[in-house]
């Protein structure tokens, strides 16, 4: 399969090892943009903006951007659109807070993620911030599906309770492999999150719930009551079940967000 993309006259490989998929379809900046709805008010972060197609729509927009990318070889591309200044290079996902620029508008964030970084990225602005006005990615339908869906439905997991926890999350339009070279195996989709503005405590209360909210879903098809008996013995779970009106029988599936927060909230 040809994995190079021609941009500014010189054809850039697309890196396996960097899950690179550039986009060719107009329809995803066009949706991202509409999604975002960026203006001169706003500071807009990018990840991943790749050879820019989506980074020039954004500087239209009039609003403050800031690149972070991790393919040195995008570097003459992105420094003809941004100042040096506004481009932090290497992986997003390593950068310490303090290393993170510190917006001067409120922020909103975007990007075309690769597969394997989707969902940390999320759970990083989610649960360490900062804390955008509005996240709009593209990334594995499969994970936005996951990120979106309530409770009981069936593809209601960790990642659902772990994004209502903290955010509104919706999905957008669906793209198959043609919109990109290479063709991903997969499809892909627009994720629109809009955290909740929540006090520390209040994060860290969410936060504190996630273990043992991980050990429900990482045996889903178990009764949860009797799995929380057995990992975590020292609590009174039947009566904690009794009390929110929770079925004895129910699995993880069946438990939304805030009956989860309740739960594992002293």
């Amino acid at each position: 399969m040809n994995r190079q993309f021609r941009s500014n006259g010189n054809f850039i490989r697309a890196k396996k090892s960097l899950g690179q998929n550039f986009c060719i379809d107009e329809r995803i900046p066009n949706e991202i943009i509409k999604e975002l709805a960026p203006n001169n008010d706003f500071s807009v972060w990018e990840i991943g903006p790749g050879k820019g197609a989506l980074t020039k729509r954004l500087i239209e927009t009039g609003a403050d951007i800031h690149l972070f990318e991790i393919d040195k070889r995008m570097e003459e591309i992105l420094e003809s659109l941004c100042p040096k200044e506004n481009i932090t290079w290497g992986d997003f996902l390593e950068l310490s807070q303090e290393e993170l620029p510190k917006p001067s508008k409120p922020l909103l964030v975007c990007g075309n993620l690769p597969y394997y970084c989707g969902t940390p990225i999320i759970k990083r602005f989610l649960e360490k911030g900062p804390t955008p006005t509005r996240l709009v990615f593209l990334l594995q339908h499969e994970v936005a599906v996951k990120a979106s869906v309530p409770v009981n439905h069936k593809e209601y997991s960790y990642l659902s309770v772990h994004t209502a926890l903290f955010a509104k999350a919706r999905i957008g339009n669906k793209y198959g492999p043609a919109s990109f070279v290479p063709r991903p195996k997969i499809d892909s989709s627009v994720l629109i999150i809009e955290p909740f503005h929540l006090s520390e405590e209040e994060r860290q209360k969410r936060i504190n719930a996630l273990k043992f909210i991980s050990a429900l879903f990482n045996q889903r098809r178990k009764i949860a009551l009797s799995t929380l008996k057995r990992t975590f013995p020292e609590t009174n779970w039947a009566e904690k079940f009794s009390k929110l009106g929770i079925d004895e029988k129910a699995r993880p599936e069946n438990i939304s967000p805030e009956q989860f927060l309740e739960l594992f909230t002293d």
